[in-house]
């Protein structure tokens, strides 16, 4: 008989780790708030990893070590980022994530988009996916803010990110960052991007209130302003 460990999405943007020996059952019952606890109090819940192992010991080994790991390092374990999962498991002492790049190029439909955006959002934050090639921004995916509060906050949805790296591993566009609006601020890191970010070498764009973007490369040791050109421009 297999074994699962498995990693629930949460209202709120927060996680949730178990061990089953029947996932589909486990799931459905997860969904209609029939497991007592933690998980009947932050629905809707969505199913956005699992494993199968041979025997019960080897998934509650999982489930105990999974629970134990930062936000960081579950949304690498969503995307099959083993890379980064390894990385942030050396902690400071790893090698550096940042590309170095003082400059990015963005395809004139995505700045379009990006404002767009923020306008359809307002007043709440939007956010999404930055799609391209090196330091060449050519797409956006925009998702829904999961955020409990999502006028000062946003969680981008786990399924379209999930998505976005299948794609990019079968050899589509490559996920470079991400995006989000401040609908009554300046388009800077705030102290809650800061407190939130991966440190993963990453592009982030942000809107800010008057409709201005900027990006910056979410480096090691925080937030570095890019410099951009319009493609074609």
């Amino acid at each position: 008989m297999p074994f699962w460990t498995y990693l629930l999405h949460c209202r709120g943007g927060v996680f949730y780790t178990g061990q089953t020996d029947d996932l589909d059952h486990r799931i459905a019952q997860h969904k209609s708030g029939l497991v007592p606890g933690f998980t009947s109090k932050y629905l809707p819940v969505e199913l956005v990893w699992s494993q199968e192992f041979p025997t019960r010991e080897e998934a509650l080994a999982a489930e105990r070590r999974i629970k134990g790991w930062s936000r960081a390092k579950k949304l690498a374990l969503i995307r099959g980022d083993w890379d980064r999962i390894s990385q942030l498991a050396r902690g400071k002492s790893g090698p550096s994530t940042s590309s170095r790049r003082t400059g990015i190029e963005v395809a004139p439909a995505v700045l379009a988009q990006l404002i767009a955006r923020a306008t359809a959002a307002h007043p709440d934050e939007c956010c999404g996916i930055l799609l391209g090639e090196g330091a060449n921004i050519t797409a956006i995916v925009p998702t829904r803010n999961v955020h409990s509060t999502p006028s000062t906050h946003f969680e981008i949805a786990p399924q379209p990110l999930i998505d976005a790296h299948r794609a990019a591993r079968a050899g589509g566009p490559q996920v470079i960052g991400y995006y989000h609006s401040h609908p009554e601020g300046p388009a800077r890191p705030s102290a809650t991007d800061h407190a939130d970010a991966a440190r993963d070498g990453r592009i982030w764009a942000i809107i800010g209130q008057s409709r201005d973007v900027t990006f910056w490369e979410d480096g090691e040791h925080g937030f570095s302003p890019l410099s951009y050109r319009v493609e074609g421009g």
